[in-house]
């Protein structure tokens, strides 16, 4: 037995306690008064008292000779040898008796403990003088006071201890314990005492040799009272077992006569149907639940069998287990089994079998125990059924898709010109259809396309939703690959037909990618990357078509999460360098501001076109720290240029800024942030937007230039022209400045011609009070043309070509000359460009 630490805490305590009452008993013991008496009295009481005990029968309790002799020694010579010699008693009786030593110094500190408070309660209470404790003539009423004290406190003090003990080692309460085990105890140290007494009297009158001869007699009598005990207890177990077995054989006539009825009324009752068959399978005797279950009577039952009633799918193997059964192969058996109802549905059961002999043919009868389980297999199937199809469409989802290409892929590894072919189908703006008519619309668009998926399948074929506005089809078999083809094109024309939904008329189309399997593709993974890497590329040809996967879209692929890769390092490692190209001022041919241009140099593929990881940046989520990275190294270098001939002495800068920006509701906060840290002024930074971020985050955008405009940051529209234009935006928003698009420009003729788009943006800024901004100039006919037009700014090869910052600053301290047409508007030949 493990003991607790609070009980090993509570044993060391008592130890402790006990070995300083020996202790004090020690240092007390009357010495000059010790005699060969005390002697002889103590080798007899551990020697032989702790070895005459008889046992109260019916309790576990004893009394024992030894407590009488520790009385007499308290009495005769004082407390402190009775403390030692009832010490030393305990120690040998528990050595004797005891495995765990521990326990024994244990038992000899609770006699120690008890035996200094019963000394202590006597002396407390003035019954401590030696005419007292020895009962002499005059102290006879004192010295029964004395007796009761001792043997009280005694009983209290030792058995109390011993409680507290057995409730923390067994866990119970010890009021509980000292009363199951140790109140009955007190006979003893009642005996005790009361002998303890009459052996001092007699001593008084005949001397100590009373004491000696007493202990061959009390041992004889002891003995003779323990062996009538024990008879005394023989026959009472013998009385007891008598009145035992005859209220057993009471009880079990009882239940033979009750054993029938309550079988009959369990049999009868029970919640689950119960049967009992002849061998050969002939209904004998049914119960009510059975006939609930199967919707037969009892008497439909009695004429005929089990096997007429089980579905044909399940009788083989019924008859299989129950022959194994009669065989005595299998001691029962238990399955799911499928009956016919009398209704003529199908009932699912859970149904056990096992044998019963039969006293009178010799032969085992069946007794068949049947539950019905349809609502649970209903409730299964459900599961199983929603586990695997997509809540919205009932299309099958991701998981059952990929078990099914899983096993199709299996089988056409395993099997020759078995094929298997993915068509990965991703909706074409289908955020525009939630973001405009609400996600119930979007639903409903979702259900009708999935039902438009469905037609023109093949029976084998399957079609599934992966998620959101994710599908796929899946194609096995033996088949032309040109027909799964023809199920994209066929797609295509579904989708050509406008959707009715809740009175709007809604078009959709699709980006498809086609993948053939091959055996390159050992999983279905496989396959999913590159059907998924064929959507996409679909996605970028136009969307509303579809591509067939190829090897050079895996290596392209591959390319592109190489360089996204990189891309993420290159961000962590700030690698982007800012080249700055020079915007002049047309009638003045002064440097007005300069545009910032990032860049990347790849450290093994080289320079990376800006028109390539700019939109990959967008893509996966690290536009906004490019941008920052970009704006604070413009901001320190161009802030630390300072020109006299300027009137301020600083030059403005021009940087882009990504649409996908303004989804950061903290952009003006960040750019803040930057020119607050570089000490660049918020007059000299001109922000350049394209004209889609007002369809993307038009109410956002609106806001967040308002608020940089306000700071004096002047806002340019770039590319102006190219992409989506809504005039009302440019009255509507604090811009200051159009930039023409180098495509315009490109197609002005050296003679000055093919101007018109030119001169129409032109006039259309001057009316509405914006400067205008010419973009890509490479040709002085070009730029001739653009002064006659009044055109303020511009920038091109022509004029300076983009620059590294060390030489900007050298070119900004450079004057040089181009040579010019001679123009109406520009009287001088020569131009002299700063």
């Amino acid at each position: 037995m493990q003991f607790s630490r609070l009980t090993i805490g509570y044993m060391t305590a008592v130890l402790l306690l006990g070995a300083v009452c020996l202790g004090a008993a020690l240092l007390n013991l009357p010495i000059e008064s010790l005699d060969i008496q005390i002697l002889i009295l103590s080798a007899l009481t551990v020697a032989m008292g702790s070895r005459i005990t008889i046992q109260v029968p019916r309790f576990k309790s004893f009394i024992s000779a030894s407590e009488t002799f520790i009385f007499v020694a308290l009495l005769l010579y004082g407390g402190e040898v009775a403390v030692v010699l009832a010490v030393a008693e305990a120690f040998v009786t528990s050595w004797r008796v005891c495995n765990k030593k521990i326990t024994v110094f244990f038992n000899a500190a609770t006699h120690a403990i008890s035996l200094s408070v019963v000394v202590l309660a006597l002396k407390l209470t003035g019954f401590y003088t030696l005419e007292q404790l020895h009962g002499s003539p005059g102290y006879l009423q004192s010295f029964v006071i004395v007796l009761s004290i001792s043997a009280l406190t005694h009983f209290l003090v030792n058995t109390s201890l011993a409680s507290i003990y057995g409730s923390l080692r067994d866990s119970t309460p010890v009021w509980e314990t000292w009363k199951s085990k140790y109140i009955w105890s007190f006979f003893t140290y009642f005996i005790g005492a009361v002998s303890a007494g009459m052996l001092v009297q007699l001593t008084a009158v005949m001397g100590f040799g009373i004491v000696v001869a007493t202990f061959p007699v009390c041992f004889f009598v002891f003995m003779t009272y323990r062996m009538y005990m024990k008879n005394v207890e023989i026959s009472m177990q013998q009385a007891e077992q008598a009145e035992q077995y005859a209220k057993i054989l009471e009880e079990k006539s009882e239940a033979l006569q009750e054993s029938e009825g309550r079988f009959r009324s369990a049999f009868d009752y029970a919640p689950i149907g119960i049967g009992l068959l002849t061998s050969s399978g002939k209904w004998l005797k049914v119960n009510h639940a059975l006939t609930e279950i199967l919707g037969y009577t009892e008497a439909d039952f009695l004429e005929m069998d089990f096997q007429s009633i089980t579905l044909p799918e399940d009788l083989g193997l019924t008859l299989v287990k129950v022959h194994e059964l009669l065989a005595g192969k299998i001691q029962n058996c238990q399955m799911e089994q499928r009956y016919v109802h009398k209704t003529g549905r199908t009932v699912w059961t859970s149904w056990s079998v096992s044998a019963a002999s039969d006293t009178d043919s010799g032969q085992p009868n069946l007794i068949f125990q049947i539950q019905d389980i349809t609502d649970k297999k209903i409730a299964q199937e459900k599961l199983e059924h929603d586990a695997t199809h997509d809540a919205l469409t009932g299309l099958p989802n991701r998981s059952l898709f990929m078990s099914r290409l899983s096993s199709a892929l299996e089988k056409a590894h395993s099997t020759k010109n078995y094929r298997v072919s993915v068509l990965f189908i991703d909706l074409d703006r289908f955020k525009i259809v939630n973001d405009s008519l609400g996600h119930l619309i979007g639903d409903q668009l979702l259900k009708s396309i999935s039902e438009r998926l469905r037609e023109g399948l093949r029976p084998s074929d399957l079609v599934a939703r992966l998620g959101g506005d994710e599908f796929t089809i899946l194609v096995e078999g033996t088949y032309d690959e040109r027909e799964v083809t023809r199920i994209a094109e066929r797609i295509q024309q579904k989708f050509g037909i406008p959707f009715e939904l809740s009175g709007h008329e809604v078009y959709s189309s699709a980006s498809i990618g086609i993948l053939h399997a091959s055996e390159n593709h050992l999983t279905a993974q496989d396959m999913m990357r590159d059907a998924d890497t064929a959507m996409y590329q679909a996605k970028r040809a136009g969307k509303a078509r579809h591509a067939i996967f190829d090897e050079e879209m895996h290596r392209a692929a591959r390319e592109v999460l190489r360089l996204e890769t990189d891309l993420r390092r290159a961000v962590e490692r700030n690698e982007f360098t800012v080249q700055y190209q020079p915007i002049y001022n047309l009638t003045t041919m002064d440097v007005e501001y300069i545009e910032a241009l990032a860049r990347w140099n790849h450290p093994t593929l080289g320079p990376i076109s800006p028109g390539k990881f700019i939109p990959l940046a967008e893509e996966i989520g690290v536009i906004d720290r490019v941008c920052e990275q970009i704006l604070r190294k413009v901001c320190v270098e161009i802030g630390s240029l300072n020109d006299r001939r300027r009137p301020d002495g600083n030059y403005g800068v021009g940087v882009n800024l990504s649409c996908r920006q303004f989804a950061q509701p903290g952009l003006v906060e960040s750019i803040c942030g930057i020119l607050d840290e570089t000490a660049f002024s918020a007059k000299n930074l001109k922000l350049e937007i394209t004209e889609s971020v007002f369809f993307e985050y038009p109410e956002r955008a609106v806001d967040m230039l308002n608020k940089l405009r306000g700071l004096g940051v002047d806002i340019h529209i770039d590319d102006f022209g190219t992409g989506y234009s809504n005039l009302s935006y440019l009255m509507k928003l604090p811009i200051s400045t159009l930039k023409i698009d180098r495509s315009f420009v490109s197609i002005v003729d050296d003679d000055g011609s093919n101007d018109k788009i030119v001169e129409a943006i032109i006039d259309l800024a001057t009316n509405l009070g914006l400067r205008v901004i010419a973009e890509g100039i490479e040709t002085v006919g070009q730029l001739e043309r653009l002064r006659a037009l009044k055109c303020e700014a511009g920038q091109g090869y022509y004029l300076a070509k983009p620059m590294a910052f060390e030489t900007l600053k050298e070119h900004l301290g450079t004057k040089f000359s181009r040579a010019l047409p001679i123009s109406s508007d520009s009287p001088e030949t020569i131009l002299t460009i700063q």
